[in-house]
């Protein structure tokens, strides 16, 4: 297997109103006979608050999994160590200043174990607990632009990889591609409930002639967590796509895929759920370093025909080779992509209709112990994304960025032992760029113009040639901003 080549910047409320009878009859004459004005706030007797589409956030709740392999009853623990940190952005992301007070809090289980300062930008970290999810919660002044990881490394003879996993908000509707056959190829699924009350979780697979078995309902307890095993379900489905969907809440969810070829470690990763299914798909980190695998499932009763182009910083990636497929209705398909040089590369699929999609990329020796990177499609960044950076001995970072669709222009700013680092980046149509984060503790990237569509994604890189581990994690979208709704209290 060929040797990843280096990882290099390339620069270019609700209102409630009460009329009298009198006056409802006054207004409804009124509406009938002379055009009038009414004024809400004056006939409550209250001032009208000033008019604001949007606000600060106040409140963000994100979940990283803790450690993924554990809390499964009947099957031995695997401690991986590993860290978990936070990150809160500069002050110049937010479109006003953040004022009053704030907290951003990791915390395992009731306990804190890591606590950001009042100044932005900030950061702090902490040891991931043997087991149980981390939480990140963020109030007031340091609830915007806010945003955490978790990241753990092994290089045991059993198991063999660098895994690392964006702390994200619950959805209700979810999927996550990852996995495959063999006797030593495990998918462990963790389900993690921030909310106050139990959420049921309906689990289904999906594999290449539809779905497989049976779904199966798991309910996660207020707070708790829920590990699922997937290969005693379907062990021999060789690309399995697990679709999630709660019911009475929001489930935060992941997917660990490891991989064990008889005595041989040949990777570990854990993947998070892709953009929710549509026509387009965009992957905007995919690393080419041997063989690279797309996976795509068509959720619904239409077959898709999908086609996949590869993007570097000069536009689309000429090939000769097949990439097309076509993939049952609720099925999983699966294609090889093009040969090409090695580095990092952005995928787009387009499909006739929705489908999700995520590339396998597999990396090392030919012959002997490995590691593999899931790469999934990604959601646009509309206002600001961004990701904490944990500190792991070793491990080097870049940023890629993509547009499509159109040109996109964006501020990057890397913090540095707590300094802030901007640059402005200008993409065309259908290009992408990479940006060196070496020595970062977080990257922010905040969108300014163009009609693009603007994505992000971050590969994780340790060691060289033969001996290299690599991650990599979509550059999530982080909450800024609020609706809000104009509400006039009564008197």
């Amino acid at each position: 297997m060929s040797r990843l080549a280096p990882l290099r910047p390339y620069l270019p409320g609700v209102t409630r109103v009460v009329v009298g009878a009198g006056a409802a009859a006054a207004l409804a004459w009124g509406a009938s006979t002379v055009p009038v004005s009414f004024d809400l706030a004056a006939a409550t007797g209250a001032a009208e608050a000033a008019a604001a589409p949007t606000s600060l956030t106040t409140s963000v709740a994100a979940m990283c999994p803790g450690n993924e392999l554990s809390g499964i009853r009947g099957v031995d623990d695997v401690t991986v160590g590993g860290l978990v940190a936070a990150a809160t952005g500069p002050a110049e992301l937010l479109p006003v200043p953040a004022t009053g007070d704030g907290s951003a809090v990791l915390s395992a289980g009731s306990a804190p174990i890591a606590e950001l300062g009042a100044t932005r930008p900030g950061s702090d970290s902490a040891r991931m607990p043997r087991s149980g999810p981390v939480e990140l919660t963020a109030q007031g002044a340091l609830a915007p632009a806010v945003a955490g990881t978790q990241e753990w490394v092994s290089t045991t003879k059993d198991l063999r990889g660098l895994v690392t996993t964006p702390c994200r908000s619950a959805g209700s509707d979810l999927w996550l591609l990852g996995g495959g056959d063999g006797a030593g190829r495990q998918e462990r699924l963790v389900l993690v409930n921030p909310g106050g009350n139990p959420v049921t979780a309906d689990v289904t697979i999906h594999g290449a002639t539809g779905q497989v078995g049976d779904s199966r309902a798991v309910t996660v307890a207020p707070g708790g967590r829920a590990t699922i095993l997937l290969d005693a379900v379907a062990g021999t489905e060789p690309a399995p796509a697990v679709h999630v969907v709660a019911d009475g809440g929001g489930l935060h969810a992941t997917l660990t895929d490891t991989w064990l070829d008889g005595s041989t470690p040949l990777g570990a990763e854990t993947v998070v759920p892709t953009a929710e299914p549509s026509t387009v798909q965009v992957i905007p980190a995919v690393v080419v370093a041997g063989e690279t695998t797309l996976r795509v499932v068509a959720p619904g009763e239409e077959e898709a025909v999908a086609s996949v182009t590869l993007l570097d910083r000069s536009g689309t990636v000429a090939t000769t080779e097949d990439t097309v497929l076509s993939v049952g209705a609720d099925a999983v398909g699966e294609l090889a992509l093009p040969e090409v040089p090695d580095g990092t590369y952005s995928a787009v699929v387009r499909s006739d209709v929705p489908v999700a999609a995520a590339v396998l990329s597999r990396v090392g020796a030919a012959e002997g112990p490995g590691d593999i990177g899931w790469s999934g499609s990604s959601t646009l960044i509309e206002e600001v994304g961004g990701m904490a950076l944990p500190d792991t001995a070793g491990v080097a970072r870049t940023l890629r960025l993509v547009s499509t669709g159109g040109a996109s222009t964006a501020r990057v700013t890397l913090v540095v032992d707590g300094d802030e680092r901007g640059r402005v980046v200008d993409l065309l149509a259908e290009r992408s760029t990479d940006i060196d984060l070496e020595g970062a503790s977080a990257v922010w990237v905040q969108r300014t113009t163009g009609a693009g569509a603007l994505r992000g994604g971050v590969v994780s890189t340790s060691g060289t040639g033969a001996k290299v581990l690599v991650s990599v994690v979509p550059l999530e979208p982080v909450a800024v901003t609020s609706p809000v709704s104009r509400a006039f209290p009564l008197p």
